[in-house]
């Protein structure tokens, strides 16, 4: 079915299923779950983020819009070991959490490495994992909870080819299996711009995000599997909506783009600025919205497939 914009076959993360996210660092891993998190509270919904790596800030997540204060609609849990983080996870599935965050895979530490001097065998950490994944699938199911599990890929043992040592995420195959959904980001461009130095007393060029692209791996609920999308992730404040509906405005015509100029047709007359900046300071919240209204056919409108030899001679003979 169509979504509130009327982009198919699926608005989001699916419910009741895993969804991996894995990438490099800076690649937005974090950025879209604290984002989905809030998403998901701003509609009434709760979330929980199971933190084992103890490095989620508070007031980035609140940046967000997140709402970190109250308990009622998300709570981080900080765990010590696998078995710990997986036991709050089925509490919480149980109870009926929308989302479940698990940061990272590759983090959680079982509890024979935290016993001193217990020597522990390679691959413990998948090998776990492969044992409570049938059982995490089972409760997340008939409660329909959405669960992000966050993980970076690592070069795998033996796995060297032509083009280099081959990488899948970390947490075993029983990972690659379990999930319904895997998203790999990459960063793939450095969104730069100027920026007010009070040491040198001058504006300089910075650094202000990166442009990334999300590429759907593997996908069990709709055909959309192999799509890449880019975005623009700014740094300390999250997803650009704005730039990427521009960006999308400019692929699909409806603002046209000659050189350094940028020109839109608003209901209320035209708009045009030269350069992005000057072009994106004119816009308001509702011509934003404009804009994506105009480019929301382009998104939803499904590719016709080329008609084959058969389909071709009845229709000459239906003339």
């Amino acid at each position: 079915k169509e979504n509130k914009h009327g982009v198919r076959p699926c608005p989001g993360i699916p419910r009741g299923k895993i969804t991996m996210i894995y990438g490099n660092p800076s690649a937005g891993k974090t950025t879209i779950a604290l984002q989905t998190c809030a998403q998901i509270c701003a509609n009434g919904g709760t979330a929980v983020y199971i933190d084992w790596e103890h490095e989620v800030d508070h007031r980035y997540a609140e940046n967000l819009g997140v709402p970190v204060s109250d308990e009622t609609q998300f709570m981080l849990i900080q765990p010590d070991t696998l078995e710990q983080g997986v036991k709050y996870l089925k509490v919480m599935s149980d109870a009926g959490v929308d989302l479940v965050v698990i940061d990272s895979v590759g983090a959680a530490i079982p509890e024979a490495k935290l016993v001193e001097g217990k020597k522990t065998q390679m691959g413990i950490r998948a090998s776990i994992w492969s044992d409570l994944l049938p059982t995490i699938k089972t409760k997340i199911k008939p409660n329909n909870t959405a669960v992000i599990a966050i993980s970076q890929p690592r070069e795998s043992f033996g796995g060297m080819s032509f083009a280099g040592p081959k990488k899948t995420p970390q947490g075993g195959n029983s990972w690659r299996y379990a999930n319904s959904c895997q998203i790999m980001l990459r960063v793939v461009g450095k969104e730069k711009g100027k920026e007010w130095n009070a040491m040198s007393g001058k504006y300089e060029e910075t650094v202000l995000g990166n442009q990334v692209r999300a590429k759907l791996d593997k996908c069990k609920i709709s055909n959309m599997q192999h799509k890449e999308v880019d975005f623009y992730l700014m740094s300390g404040a999250g997803v650009d909506n704005v730039r990427t509906v521009i960006e999308l405005g400019i692929k699909t015509g409806v603002i046209n783009k000659g050189g350094a100029w940028y020109r839109w047709n608003s209901p209320n007359g035209e708009i045009r600025g030269q350069g992005l900046a000057s072009f994106t300071e004119q816009l308001s919240e509702a011509d934003i919205d404009s804009i994506w209204n105009e480019v929301k056919p382009f998104l939803s409108e499904p590719k016709k497939a080329k008609p084959s030899k058969e389909d071709e001679e009845d229709l000459l003979a239906d003339l």
